[in-house]
């Protein structure tokens, strides 16, 4: 009997994470389908056949290639295509950050990133948002047309996906253009990386200039009908504009004096605390803490506070803030795999082991049924969970300075020797 590789025993572990979190998280929609939720099944519906629209061009690409933009039954084969696309880049992406680690090692960290509401929660949460259809095309085309260094080609994809991501979702420039700003500016420093930001960031300002300029609110009689055999459905929500939502959003967060600006800062916290830890505990165990940090280090370092940081303006205009946290993370993850070599060997950080059992604490903590609404506020959604987490982080903190006083005190006592 041939002996499973280690690799195929990684991506085994993926799909058993994928698949518990699918048990815990995964909710009916419409028609009681495992399908996307009414919201973002429209956003498959909409297209350019009463004019010009706002995230209308996914729609019209499947009406241009034949298919049925309004049938449930193909939205929900597309998003799921997508978010299995999303979760099989998450796993690629941990097995080539942590593949030169101990198994042990290795598979904790995996389940601890994974077994998230932050990474394959929010893609179940959020199933049908064309923003993962957009960070997959972006990642795979990132992964397998970057590194060539031919910019006969990188020129125009990256162009191309300007256009594509900005008319089928606006806020994509906020995931896409940090990463591959990041690249160009920190990680890669090449002509190659500078011309695919470039060119993806000509494009993509044109389009969302337009959209400022020209948007505004469209009522729910507006939203295309949905169908699955002979059962319809409208979406009674309205895409609202982006002023609408700016002055909305501003006065849900400063227009109720210290008690929304305490509420603000409860859900920043909530939405960012997760996708945080998560970031610095896959930074620690596989390139390590040193104080002060190395070059590779504080590369790392700074492309993760930069790409979280790009994100922040969304908040302005949206609700669901952890979900663009989420998303963010998931990015990061893919863009540190594909700018790490693959002979470089991982030096976790002192504590390293506290901080993976802090994940897997956080993972068992927070992969459940009662932050459905995970996407909104994060772990604010209830603050029970968030002061629960808010211990775990103590005491993982806790853990680390015990473990660098303990690594101190035997430098000393081996130099003394």
């Amino acid at each position: 009997m041939p002996r499973i590789s280690r690799q195929h025993l990684f991506w085994f572990s993926g799909a058993f994470a994928l698949s518990l979190v699918f048990l815990v998280r995964g909710e009916r929609h419409l028609f009681y389908w495992f399908g996307p939720h009414e919201y973002w099944a429209t956003h498959w519906a909409r297209d350019y056949s009463d004019g010009f629209a706002r995230r209308g061009l996914l729609g019209e690409i499947i009406a241009l290639l034949g298919g049925d933009n309004t049938s449930y039954a193909l939205i929900t084969i597309g998003s799921w295509v997508a978010a299995l696309g999303l979760a099989a880049v998450a796993i690629d992406a941990m097995w080539r950050l942590t593949r030169r680690m101990g198994q042990w090692d290795a598979t904790l960290l995996t389940m601890a990133v994974l077994i998230s509401p932050a990474t394959f929660g929010i893609l179940l949460e959020t199933l049908g948002d064309p923003l993962q259809l957009i960070l997959l095309v972006y990642i795979l085309a990132a992964r397998f047309i970057l590194p060539r260094r031919n910019l006969l080609i990188i020129v125009p994809v990256f162009a191309l996906l300007g256009l594509f991501m900005s008319l089928t979702h606006e806020a994509s420039v906020f995931f896409v253009l940090p990463a591959l700003g990041i690249q160009a500016l920190v990680l890669r420093r090449n002509l190659a990386s500078w011309a695919a930001f470039g060119a993806c960031l000509a494009t993509s300002a044109v389009i969302v200039a337009i959209l400022m300029l020209t948007n505004m609110a469209e009522p729910p009689t507006s939203n295309p009908v949905l169908h699955l055999g002979n059962a319809t459905f409208i979406y009674e929500g309205k895409f609202d504009s982006f002023d609408n939502l700016l002055s909305e959003e501003l006065v849900r967060m400063f227009g109720s004096g210290f008690s929304g600006l305490f509420e603000t800062a409860a859900r920043v916290s909530g939405a960012i605390m997760v996708p945080l830890f998560l970031g610095l505990m896959v930074i620690g165990c596989r390139y390590g803490a040193s104080v002060p940090p190395t070059s590779r280090q504080a590369r790392i370092l700074i492309s993760f506070a930069l790409v979280m940081l790009a994100v922040f303006p969304l908040m302005l205009i949206a609700h669901d803030w952890a979900r663009f946290f989420g998303y963010i993370l998931l990015v990061f993850l893919a863009t540190i795999a594909d700018t790490t070599p693959a002979d470089d060997t991982p030096s976790p950080m002192p504590g390293a082991v506290g901080l993976m059992t802090g994940g897997l604490l956080l993972a068992g903590l927070t992969t459940t049924d009662k932050l459905d609404q995970y996407r909104m506020d994060g772990l604010w959604w209830q603050p029970r969970i968030m002061l629960t987490c808010l211990l775990v982080f103590g005491l993982t903190a806790l853990f680390i300075v015990l473990a660098r006083a303990d690594q101190s005190q035997s430098e000393a006592s081996s130099r003394k020797r």
